[in-house]
């Protein structure tokens, strides 16, 4: 991979209405065989805003221009393996849902505005965003077809496992947990995303930084069985109260950020162990689908053909 290490000094600007005008539009990028230009940076910096509902100053725009730019090239990065891969097929409900979700999450729906209106407000381009998350389904399909062989999980020893924390406690606590994943993570990047978590919310900032499968679903996870939870987590989560986010946990060479949404005991009466034993066996599949998306986007990315103009 070849990277000239230039700093993107390649706009003076002010901004208007959250968005910019009378930039000169030139190239200032090449990812693989794709171009990267001031435009694509211009419209990924207004599609922040617009997502993050939030007007930006002079101060912010050298931080919103490096995750323009990291945005722009891993959807690059994954439109070209998809193409490779010939991958056309992916769910439209899935997609509807996804920005249905994202405008209950910004108040669009209780302002009677829709995903589109806002970027229109913002000047950003709704299509080349819908695009992009299309792109990532498909990714999620690419990796779930490449990897679903590797699945495998003990399913026998998961019921025996289950079986005996039953018959030892006679209940099951479960979690609602949502998270953000941070790979190739820095202290100046975990900073970042410290303050758009205070500043933007836990959804708006899994949007845009996590790098998780569950970065569709702004970093849900859902209702999560303890028992399938790996102790270095739930060591963390147990510190937890309703809406309150752990600290970094280092896993591997990535931070996971984990906010427990809410929780609840069933008793054993109450139990569906059947109910149970599916939900720990598809989190951990879950895990390692997640484990897998990483590792290969990283694969590619070390692979990919990266140049930044002056």
């Amino acid at each position: 991979m070849k990277i000239k290490l230039i700093l993107f000094f390649f706009i003076i600007l002010s901004f208007f209405k959250n968005t910019f005008a009378n930039i000169e539009d030139k190239i200032i990028a090449k990812v693989g065989n794709e171009i990267v230009t001031n435009y694509d940076i211009v419209n990924e910096i207004n599609t922040i805003l617009a997502l993050t509902n939030k007007t930006a100053d002079k101060k912010d725009f050298t931080k919103l221009q490096n995750i323009a730019f990291s945005s722009i090239k891993k959807r690059i990065i994954k439109e070209t393996e998809i193409e490779r891969y010939k991958i056309t097929k992916y769910n439209k409900v899935d997609v509807n849902n996804y920005i249905l979700g994202l405008e209950n999450n910004l108040g669009l729906i209780q302002q009677n505005i829709s995903l589109k209106e806002q970027f229109k407000r913002f000047g950003a381009n709704y299509d080349v965003y819908l695009e992009g998350v299309i792109i990532n389904f498909k990714w999620n399909s690419l990796i779930y077809s490449l990897y679903r062989k590797q699945l495998d999980v003990d399913e026998d020893l998961i019921k025996s496992e289950l079986k005996k924390q039953i018959q030892k406690e006679k209940k099951i606590e479960e979690f609602n947990l949502s998270e953000i994943v941070l790979e190739n993570w820095d202290q100046n990047k975990l900073n970042e995303v410290k303050k758009s978590i205070r500043e933007n919310g836990f959804i708006k900032t899994a949007n845009l930084y996590s790098n998780s499968v569950s970065a569709t679903k702004g970093g849900s996870i859902g209702w999560v069985v303890s028992k399938s939870i790996s102790s270095q987590y739930l060591k963390e989560i147990l510190k937890l109260k309703k809406t309150q986010i752990s600290e970094p946990i280092k896993v591997n060479n990535n931070i996971v950020i984990i906010r427990l949404n809410d929780k609840r005991i069933f008793n054993q009466g109450n139990l569906d162990v059947v109910e149970i034993e599916k939900k720990i066996i598809n989190r951990k599949k879950e895990e390692k689908l997640n484990i897998f998306s990483n590792s290969h986007y990283l694969n590619l990315e070390k692979k990919a053909y990266i140049e930044v103009n002056d």
